[in-house]
């Protein structure tokens, strides 16, 4: 694959290496062109194919995340879980509803299918709050967007990172939308103990996010402070902002 002719960079933070051919399986029937970006501690033991890059970061979650939307190549960015298993053509049809939307200011979220539930509707600024902003924790949008949006800001750790940029599309108009596609994560059979990727570190990201977002308990439509980028320098090899561990 070339990569002008890549549509949909497959982005991630991975750790569960005995799942990510599940993954890479699961991607293979799309006739579009595309990429799954890892990056991680672990390297995997089995040779990957040619569209499956893997890169060595023992840097923070987020920004391993953002180590893959640099390398990116893609003319959309997808973020996802190294857990998570795809219908057949998922990626496809995406690409094809990007178009018929032909809005570059629009975040298309996938249907969460989390442990055999649909929890689409939960993935709100707030949580369950239906008159809080949607959020896309499987969410493709344009790469030079997000780029030009400032990409991840380096005070995350592990999470909330996606659901900045996303009040940072919803603050220049743009929308999210949610699509009928499915993808399917089993967080309670992958997650196993003493990982902190989502944990220990939940609150502290999620305060970070409020304090960019909330005033006087308030979701305000414009970001209170400047967005904190990620550096190039050492990009792989130092941690930049709050640090935290997998």
């Amino acid at each position: 694959m070339t990569g002008n002719n890549i549509k949909i960079s497959v982005c991630c933070s991975a750790i569960y290496v005995f799942r990510w051919l599940d993954c890479y399986n699961s991607l293979k029937d799309n006739k579009l062109e595309w990429e799954l970006i890892f990056v991680g501690p672990n390297t995997p033991p089995f040779e990957l194919p040619s569209n499956f890059k893997y890169i060595y970061s023992t840097t923070k979650p987020a920004q391993c995340y953002e180590i893959a939307f640099r390398q990116a190549q893609g003319e959309l960015i997808h973020w996802t879980a190294d857990d998570s298993l795809y219908p057949p053509n998922a990626l496809d049809n995406i690409y094809n509803l990007y178009q018929t939307i032909n809005n570059e200011k629009v975040v298309i979220a996938f249907r969460t299918i989390e442990d055999n539930r649909d929890i689409t509707d939960w993935h709100r600024f707030r949580g369950r709050d239906i008159t809080a902003p949607r959020m896309a924790p499987f969410g493709v949008m344009s790469r030079k967007l997000f780029h030009e949006l400032g990409g991840y800001d380096k005070r995350f750790i592990c999470g909330q990172s996606e659901n900045d940029v996303v009040m940072r599309v919803y603050e220049i108009g743009g929308t999210v939308k949610v699509s009928n596609i499915p993808i399917y994560v089993h967080h309670a059979k992958v997650h196993y103990a003493g990982t902190v990727f989502r944990s220990d570190y939940y609150f502290h990201d999620r305060l970070i996010l409020e304090s960019m977002w909330v005033k006087d308990r308030i979701i305000q439509t414009k970001r209170l402070e400047p967005v904190q980028s990620f550096s190039d320098e050492d990009i792989l090899t130092v941690t930049q902002g709050p640090k935290g561990k997998w």
